[in-house]
């Protein structure tokens, strides 16, 4: 298993779901991928289920809140970008066209963490976490594997993730469409996609994908447990093979061999 013990700036570091029905998302969850759930209350009292891989955390689950719902926000999956100032951080977002939503946000033993949006419109969180908080486990079944952003607006994504998170843009060709890997340090630790305009999603997301050891396997779990399948597994030119889900609350999240990505 695939322990992570060195978290770092500008690497994601967690991912949750926001879902209309928590007690049927940590069953389908737990159907799909084994997690095992433990339900805490922040000083608000919001409940957030903690969703453990092996006894690792590995994500989050929580209920929509009613600004959500009022908002006519949809179940979905967020991915967190760790900072080590998010002050500073939330500074460089405004000079660099992105846009403060929610936060800063403090909590004890968890730290600090903002909701945000970059100038292509994508929506994700900035966390400065307290000691030993953030994702356990990665890059192994039942993990966060990768997280990649879908954008028609490449290389404005590319320059405000650079100012934001110091990450090196490296386009790549991946079967004959460009595909923008995200370097620390020359290590890859998120993509940006370009999006086809004939994708049913508007806007521009971040996408969070799950390792898998056979993905038709999973694929067939999702099936089991009442979610359902928007692209079939598929094999990748890097190697790896795919698949697009969604949840019965309707959040989707793909699915990816770890054969090449993720490994080490």
């Amino acid at each position: 298993m695939a322990l992570d013990t060195t978290h770092r700036a500008g690497v994601p570091n967690w991912a949750d779901c926001a879902t209309t029905d928590l007690s049927a998302a940590e069953a389908f969850y737990a159907h799909v991928f084994g997690w095992t759930s433990e339900r805490v209350a922040d000083s608000t009292g919001a409940i957030y289920s903690m969703q453990y891989l092996d006894g690792r955390r590995v994500a989050g689950l929580y209920g929509l809140t009613d600004q959500m719902k009022d908002l006519g926000v949809p179940p979905h999956w967020s991915t967190y970008f760790e900072v080590a100032d998010l002050d500073a951080s939330l500074e460089v977002l405004k000079n660099e066209g992105g846009t403060l939503l929610d936060g800063p946000m403090e909590e004890d033993g968890v730290g600090k963490i903002a909701v945000v949006q970059d100038p292509v419109g994508a929506y994700l969180r900035l966390w400065t976490p307290a000691e030993n908080q953030g994702g356990q486990v990665f890059n192994t079944h039942g993990a966060m594997l990768w997280n990649e952003l879908c954008t028609e607006e490449t290389e404005k994504a590319d320059a405000f993730y650079k100012a934001l998170l110091n990450l090196d843009p490296d386009v790549i060709d991946a079967g004959g469409r460009p595909y923008t890997l995200l370097k620390l340090g020359g290590d890859p630790v998120a993509g940006i996609l370009p999006k086809r305009p004939e994708t049913e999603f508007e806007g521009s997301f971040w996408d969070v994908y799950f390792a898998a050891n056979d993905v038709d396997a999973v694929v067939a779990r999702v099936r089991e447990a009442g979610g359902s399948v928007l692209s079939e597994p598929f094999d990748l030119p890097v190697g790896e093979r795919m698949a697009v889900v969604r949840d019965p609350a309707g959040a989707t999240f793909e699915i990816m061999s770890m054969n090449i990505m993720g490994q080490g």
